[in-house]
């Protein structure tokens, strides 16, 4: 970390994880070091004590054992406020007017003045803060007695937007100006013409839109003091009264929200495959394009079933299906982890899931000889149901021509996983045969029966 100690005109080193001094630059050429700005290892500094022609900025790369200051631009009298980003060096004094901002490209050295900012035929107002958007593309400037923050391009020094809308803007001042270091936002942060309300104010660099305001009472944002963290964004603030500071930290980005629904059919059936769907809406308006989502499924024991992602079409909306193997209580959660512009959400659905309701059916002979062989099929399954094992259990009654009746239990028959199976029996005596078919059913399918009769005849002689 670097500072500047305007008062002993150094800027100086700091092991942020030992929190020591490690090296001490000596400035006393340049007199008091005020604003900083880095970029890999060079480091810009506006200087200056108040001395007409005494002020300006000088470069230094921090790699040299020893940096030799370089100068960039002309003399000033207050020390310029300096921003960097790549090759981009912009630079602007505080409290003139009209106020200039300079543009360079610090790819040479010395560096090599791209042109100046001006504003309209009346000149820029005095600049309170300086910045860089994150691609160097626009220089952000807050000037006095506009209401407003000001976007500049960098190539074509022209206006290129600007952010305003704040509800202290109609009476406050905007005292700093920054842009996020991913590019996704412009901060603001403005003062009441009292200097007793901050406000900080995010907004869209491209479409200027308001997206997220905070404000506090009693307290004035220092000037230039805005700065980001990860997700946070920080500012400081003054006790008018006692000049006491303090750190003023909003909620973590990202500010835009987002809403994500999942809508499922109260029950379904096991082993049948049913749909669910949703939709994805952002809260600007716009279509959320492809998105990556997460399923997460439990089933009624607590298990989880395999992970899967789903993608949504363009305008947020999307569908899945699933098969449950079991009856009971399914558990579904869809989640959005959400980008650097929009925060996450998720969506969950309960469904009831009931037994398998089958239909059970037998197909053989009408009629048959005593002796001779009769084959039976049948089936209670549907096309691409898989079946848990269970039993089919065959009764056969036969009422003699005499009107005598016997029953008896066939053997025990095993269905395959797609539900079909068969069976066979030799008639040893004539008369009416009726088959009842029973399957046995389970936990997951529910029990079924069905009758199929064949009339039986004493073979001819």
């Amino acid at each position: 970390m670097y500072a500047a100690l305007r008062d002993s005109h150094e800027v100086i080193e700091i092991d942020t994880a030992t929190v020591t001094i490690t090296r001490r630059i000596d400035l006393t050429s340049y007199p008091c070091p005020s604003n900083l700005a880095q970029s890999h290892t060079r480091l810009w500094i506006g200087y200056g004590c108040g001395e007409a022609g005494e002020g300006g900025v000088v470069g230094l790369v921090l790699s040299e054992t020893t940096p030799t200051p370089v100068r960039v631009g002309p003399a000033t009298t207050q020390p310029p406020l300096v921003a960097v980003t790549g090759n981009t060096l912009v630079a602007g004094e505080p409290g003139v007017s009209p106020a200039v901002v300079r543009v360079y490209d610090v790819s040479t050295t010395p560096a090599t003045p791209r042109g100046e900012i001006r504003g309209d035929a009346n000149g820029l107002p005095p600049l309170r803060d300086l910045a860089l958007t994150a691609d160097g593309s626009a220089a952000l400037s807050a000037l006095a007695d506009t209401r407003q923050f000001d976007a500049w391009d960098t190539t074509t020094l022209a206006r290129a937007r600007a952010y305003d809308s704040s509800a202290l803007s109609e009476h406050g001042l905007p005292a700093a100006v920054a842009a996020s270091p991913d590019g996704d936002y412009v901060v603001g942060g403005w003062n009441s013409s009292q200097g007793d309300t901050a406000e900080l104010v995010v907004y869209d660099p491209a479409t200027a839109e308001v997206i997220y305001e905070a404000d506090y009472q009693g307290k004035a944002l220092v000037a230039g003091s805005i700065a980001f963290y990860g997700t946070l964004t920080w500012g400081v603030l003054k006790e008018p009264e006692t000049g006491r500071m303090h750190l003023w930290r909003l909620p973590p980005s990202p500010f835009h929200s987002s809403t994500l629904t999942l809508t499922a059919p109260p029950e379904a059936t096991a082993l049948k495959q049913f749909t669910l769907g949703g939709r994805l809406t952002l809260s600007n308006g716009s279509l959320p394009g492809v998105q990556t989502l997460e399923l997460y499924r439990w089933l009624p024991d607590g298990t989880s079933r395999p992970f899967q992602e789903i993608t949504t079409a363009a305008d947020g909306t999307y569908q899945f299906t699933d098969t449950p193997p079991s009856t009971g209580t399914f558990n579904y959660l869809v989640y959005w982890p959400g980008n650097s512009w929009f925060g996450g959400r998720s969506a969950s659905a309960t469904v009831t899931v009931t037994p398998y309701q089958p239909t059970l059916t037998v197909t053989g002979p009408a009629t048959g000889v005593v002796g001779e062989r009769l084959e039976f099929s049948g089936t209670f399954g549907a096309d691409g149901v898989s079946f848990p094992r269970t039993t089919i259990t065959v009764t056969r009654r036969v009422v003699s021509p005499d009107g005598t009746v016997t029953s008896k239990a066939l053997a025990k028959v095993a269905p395959a996983v797609d539900g079909s199976f068969g069976f066979a029996d030799t008639p040893t005596t004539a008369g009416e045969h009726t088959y009842t078919v029973r399957l046995v059913g389970n936990s997951i399918v529910a029990p079924a029966n069905t009758t199929h009769v064949v009339t039986v005849l004493q073979p001819s002689a």
